[in-house]
């Protein structure tokens, strides 16, 4: 039976043709963002499934809701079919399969990637089974599985070629009299694990995504964190987050064996994640991201606006775009020269004119797109009010306060529900 959360929750706002948003503690979802993966069950109820992060991982855990997530249970382990807790670390992904079964995707503790299997709507899971070759290091964004017209199940990972060992992970650099942060070293690139047997074996694409600009002549760059859709023509197109601004996008026209190189989109944002889906019904992709200027970066508003927008066209332009979370009223960044993001230290806004709704979260990302009758449920997470001196010497206000009034908790972090009509997505 689903409880009444005990975190603030707001209500629905406007008509009922609006958005109603739920803010869950991290008593309810622990990780924020969860790095989860919201499934529609058989019996209309929803499962959210989460790992607990950390670097030895532990439990991993359903929350389920059986009002339209309006409200969720209490956390339950999930069970493996001999009993014992299934044991992962995060970035789970569920899907519902051909056969009607349901796989879960998920990084285990030691860093592989494996894939489990439930017959019973989530009550009981396989074993795991590794989806990579053994040396192989693999990441995994959350809720990214997918599957195909043609039963075939979709893993969009990524990897890394090591860079050369450097005294900071992360080294910083200095430009215009500062010191900014910087992205780490490496070579990163994205391609797809697939299963044509429900995943019993598994087989990756013949190449891998990432960034060549001007044929190579002005550099190579790194594309992580994919997220794959498929078009209504039979193509896959994929979307990697870069750290020149922008995300790029390559297609796949053999279902996923092999892929394009990648070309710019007008989807602008710092280095973070993209969740792409197909709109029931219609055909039209719908991304939503962490849209923020290479400005507003270097000012520290890391990730402080997830904007959604729809595209007709395969991924190439892209209209209506709205936001779920803002400092500001600003839902389209204005193009920029494809660059390498330069990272500000953490911080609200001095500019409280424009960022009228600060201080705030500056970091909402890792958003799950699950569609439910004629409504999406949305799930992203909250964190990182940045540097405390801002809001207590430039704000004069209580920290603690401010943690309380956005629902943030003592973790200073939560997840945000949202339940939106399809509808909402083509408005202007």
């Amino acid at each position: 039976m689903a409880l009444l959360l005990s975190g603030p929750a707001l209500p629905a706002r406007g008509a009922a043709d609006e958005p109603s948003d739920l803010v869950v503690p991290a008593a309810k979802v622990g990780l924020s963002p969860s790095y989860g993966s919201v499934l529609a069950l058989n019996d209309g109820r929803l499962l959210w499934a989460w790992g607990p992060g950390g670097r030895g991982g532990g439990t991993v855990y359903g929350t389920v809701s059986s009002d339209t997530a309006k409200t969720w249970s209490d956390p339950v382990p999930l069970m493996l079919d001999d009993g014992r807790p299934m044991h992962g670390q995060f970035t789970t992904s569920l899907v519902r399969l051909a056969s009607g079964a349901i796989g879960l995707a998920m990084q285990t503790a030691s860093g592989e990637l494996s894939f489990f299997l439930s017959r019973n709507e989530g009550k009981t899971w396989s074993p795991g089974v590794r989806v990579h070759a053994e040396n192989d290091k693999v990441a995994f964004t959350n809720d990214r599985a997918l599957v195909l017209a043609s039963g075939r199940i979709i893993l969009p990972v990524y990897t890394a070629l090591a860079g050369p060992k450097l005294p900071v992970r992360k080294p910083k650099v200095t430009r215009f009299g500062a010191q900014f942060d910087t992205v780490s070293s490496g070579m990163g690139y994205s391609y797809v694990i697939y299963s044509d047997d429900e995943g019993k074996t598994w087989k990756r694409s013949d190449n891998g995504v990432f960034v060549s600009l001007e044929k190579g002549t002005g550099g190579n760059f790194s594309a992580e964190e994919p997220a794959v859709a498929e078009l209504g023509d039979g193509r896959l197109v994929m979307f990697v987050r870069t750290s020149l601004g922008r995300f790029y996008r390559s297609y796949s026209e053999d279902k996923g064996v092999t892929w394009l190189e990648a070309q710019p989109t007008p989807l602008l944002g710092p280095p973070a994640p993209c969740c792409l889906v197909r709109r029931p019904g219609t055909g039209d992709l719908l991304a939503i991201w962490t849209q923020v200027s290479a400005f507003e970066v270097m000012q520290g508003l890391y990730r402080h606006r997830l904007t959604c927008a729809v595209s007709h066209d395969g991924g190439v332009t892209w209209t209506n775009h709205r936001n779920f979370e803002s400092l500001d009223d600003t839902t389209r960044i204005e193009d920029e020269i494809p660059q390498a993001t330069l990272f500000g230290t953490a911080r609200q806004p001095v500019d409280r004119k424009r960022y009228f709704r600060a201080p705030g979260p500056l970091r909402a990302s890792y958003a799950t797109c699950t569609f439910v009758g004629g409504k999406a449920i949305v799930t992203y997470g909250l964190s990182t009010l940045g540097d405390k001196e801002t809001i207590t010497g430039t704000y004069g206000m209580d920290y603690d306060e401010v943690v309380r009034q956005l629902g943030l908790g003592p973790e200073v972090r939560a997840n945000k529900v949202r339940v939106i009509p399809i509808e909402w997505f083509g408005q202007k």
